[in-house]
């Protein structure tokens, strides 16, 4: 299209907004005016399901806390629970004050 073209064009769309026919708005007291439907959508309706996941959370988070201990090769009964309790794997803690000696009182 040429310049013109376009030029004549955007000037003629406001004479067709002002050409519309005028409609006068009802008394808002009316009870039977004329209304436009109201148009409702669910928030939900284009909701998909999400997928099943192929391990519930809990297992997902045992096996998490395994590898940070250390324990993920340790063998487990098929329902996903350890074979030995947790306080029998971990070793306990040496103290702290065995590798060095204190002179003095301690606060």
């Amino acid at each position: 299209m040429k310049f013109s073209h376009l030029l004549l064009l955007a000037a003629g769309v406001p004479l067709l907004a002002s050409a519309q026919t005028d409609r006068p708005m009802p008394p808002a007291a009316d009870a039977n005016a004329p209304v436009t439907p109201l148009q409702y959508q669910s928030v939900f309706a284009d909701y998909v399901t999400a997928k099943e996941a192929p391990q519930s959370p809990d297992k997902v988070w045992v096996r998490a806390n395994r590898a940070v201990l250390g324990e993920e090769g340790e063998a487990s009964t098929p329902s996903g629970q350890p074979t030995a309790s947790a306080s029998e794997k971990t070793a306990k803690p040496e103290p702290m004050h065995g590798k060095h000696e204190h002179h003095g009182e301690h606060q």
